[in-house]
């Protein structure tokens, strides 16, 4: 037996659906970017008889369970929007009356834009618009006898008793006061459609066509970052601009986003930037890729790294005065201002449910920066972007002109330089731990004389003294769980036995650890180049394994200062307690899951 569809899911398809179309308005885009559009679950604002309700703040609050066509979702909406952007949405006795007058003036405005269509319990006798508007039809109906049925067209809207207009005694809340008004939206968007009319008529229009609007913000911001900004001039030129609103939409794209891979920068056209807006954001997307943010995440949490990354990038922009940053994922914090994306990455992870409110580009709790990052496709585009902003930052400072941030300065230039390979940055550990043993002579046992001076005596090379020799020892903690890879241990234990080798490491304390430590004893480093039995596979925690070298240094059976090599795939503790001076051997991408004292060395 089928199951019966839920009524909740069903109405809810059909907001949705509505939502999605009036977004498709020229007229009423810019004033849909900046609406807040709920649901009154408990009935606070819209009674159980009625539709909607909405605020002078832009909150719009519909009913949750109420089922009806999306076009006729679409119009009730659009009445909405069109009241606030006719800032009639306010206070005036009769109450009742000014919101009849309100909304059939908005009807009218809905039904000049074809959007949707009223419901069938709306169909009732309507009075004729005068050419006042509002004010003139609210006097009228104050003088005239209005008919009931006229009435009911304000009382379906919220419900019998209750106000189309709530929150009027609310303070204002608008999210950028300075930035807009209700008015102001509403007639950006006329002149949009105005505009775009008349490209129609002029028959200059792209609707018809696939071919891109040259005159576009996102590609007058490509433009201008080439001709006059010398720093991402060559990295705006390699990448492509896409502009669909279907695309867009498709990717949940709510401003902008970049596949370094593709080298495509996605820019929703729905959100109308400003010119000064999509230079600030094309140049935002631009510098992610030519940091290589995406492969430096190295097994962070992609968002959290995101948005840090978004903190850093943003604080850059303005501090160049680039553009204007648009209201929408536009995150800064003076107090970022001097800390690089780690240190920010490190200080949103410590209130995770605060960070994860964060809002991107892209939209709340999405990456900006997305694609597959495994291809050869990926590498040589970043590859090639690291390039551009090298040669950018090289053009900038030939010419003189302006003035860049030194924390991107140097963020360009160390990315700059070739990465250290782990097993050149391991080597260098063992020769700050183990310095060249000092060979001296002795005339204690002189050696064979020359030929030439047979009757000069020569020192003879003596080896370091016993003791010294059997103090070059270090420990190794290795992580045996489930979860690390039989390549990483072979790797890993190969090279630290070559190094030690090399260096006349007399013996290495070898301590396997998965959910208990198990002590191998002392093993000279030659035994770890043959076959060598590890114990554990179960789960994973290496405090035991450090709290065992701890117990041997107080026996006085390990040095009490270490050094100490600890292997493991960063699937640990989120705390390790080590007195012993220490470094790390990870797998490449990842990461451990607690700020590290001492080095780290990731394993390819």
């Amino acid at each position: 037996m089928s199951k019966k569809p839920d009524p909740a899911d069903s109405a809810k398809t059909a907001r949705e659906t509505a939502i999605g179309t009036i977004r498709n308005c020229p007229v009423l885009i810019p004033l849909v970017r900046h609406l807040c559009i709920g649901i009154d679950m408990r009935h606070q604002f819209v009674a159980e008889t009625g539709w909607l309700a909405l605020s002078p703040n832009g909150h719009i609050y519909l009913h949750p369970k109420r089922r009806a066509a999306p076009e006729e979702w679409a119009r009730l909406i659009a009445i909405a929007a069109v009241c606030l952007g006719f800032s009639v949405v306010r206070r005036r006795d009769p109450q009742a009356i000014w919101e009849l007058a309100a909304l059939l003036v908005a009807n009218r405005f809905c039904d000049d834009l074809k959007i949707g269509r009223l419901p069938e319990a709306f169909n009732v006798p309507l009075p004729t618009i005068p050419a006042g508007g509002e004010e003139t039809l609210f006097r009228i109906l104050c003088v005239e006898k209005t008919h009931p049925q006229t009435l009911s067209f304000r009382d379906n809207y919220c419900g019998a008793g209750r106000m189309v207009f709530c929150g009027l005694d609310e303070k204002p809340d608008y999210r950028s006061p300075s930035q807009f008004t209700w008015q102001s939206l509403l007639a950006e968007g006329i002149a949009q459609g105005a505009g775009q009319a008349l490209e129609l008529a002029s028959g200059n229009a792209n609707t018809t066509t696939n071919r891109p609007n040259p005159n576009s913000p996102a590609r007058k911001a490509k433009r201008r970052l080439i001709d006059h900004h010398p720093l991402l001039g060559a990295l705006a030129a390699g990448f492509d601009v896409e502009e669909s609103i279907a695309e867009c939409r498709r990717y949940d794209i709510q401003v902008a986003a970049i596949d370094v891979g593709a080298r495509k920068i996605w820019m929703n056209a729905a959100v109308r930037l400003s010119p000064n807006e999509a230079l600030f954001v094309f140049a935002h997307e631009l510098l992610h890729a030519g940091l290589n943010h995406a492969s430096r995440r190295r097994g962070r949490d992609a968002f959290l790294w995101n948005a840090a990354c978004d903190f850093v990038i943003n604080g850059w922009l303005k501090a160049m005065n680039l553009g204007t940053p648009p209201t929408i994922g536009m995150l800064y914090d003076p107090e970022f201002s001097n800390c690089s994306a780690e240190e920010i990455y490190d200080r949103l992870a410590q209130d995770i449910r605060r960070a994860r409110k964060l809002a991107t580009l892209r939209g709340l709790g999405q990456c900006d920066f997305f694609g597959e990052t495994q291809q050869p496709a990926f590498t040589d585009a970043e590859s090639y972007c690291r390039r551009a902003l090298a040669q950018g930052l090289e053009r900038c400072q030939n010419s003189g002109r302006g003035l860049l941030p030194a924390g991107l300065v140097e963020a360009i230039r160390s990315l700059n330089q070739p990465p250290i390979p782990w097993d050149v940055q391991l080597a260098d550990w063992f020769d700050r731990h183990f310095p060249a043993p000092e060979y001296r002579r002795s005339y204690a046992r002189p050696s064979r004389r020359q030929a030439a001076t047979p009757t000069i005596p020569r020192p003879s090379t003596c080896p370091p003294p016993e003791e010294q020799r059997k103090s070059r020892v270090f420990g190794v903690v290795l992580d045996t769980s489930g979860s690390m890879e039989p390549q990483l241990l072979g790797k890993a234990l190969g090279a630290i036995a070559s190094y030690a080798i090399a260096r006349e490491v007399f013996a290495v304390r070898l301590i396997c650890c998965d959910a208990a430590a198990y002590d191998s004893g002392w093993i000279e480093p030659e035994r770890l180049l043959d076959r060598f039995m590890v114990k554990g596979r179960g789960g994973t925690a290496l405090q035991p394994g450090v709290d065992a070298l701890r117990d041997l240094a107080s026996k006085g059976d390990f040095p009490r200062l270490g050094p100490v090599l600890i292997i493991t795939d960063g699937g640990c503790e989120n705390h390790l307690d080590i007195s012993f001076s220490h470094a790390y051997l990870l797998p490449e991408g990842k990461r451990l899951p607690f700020t590290a004292r001492g080095d780290v060395f990731s394993v390819k």
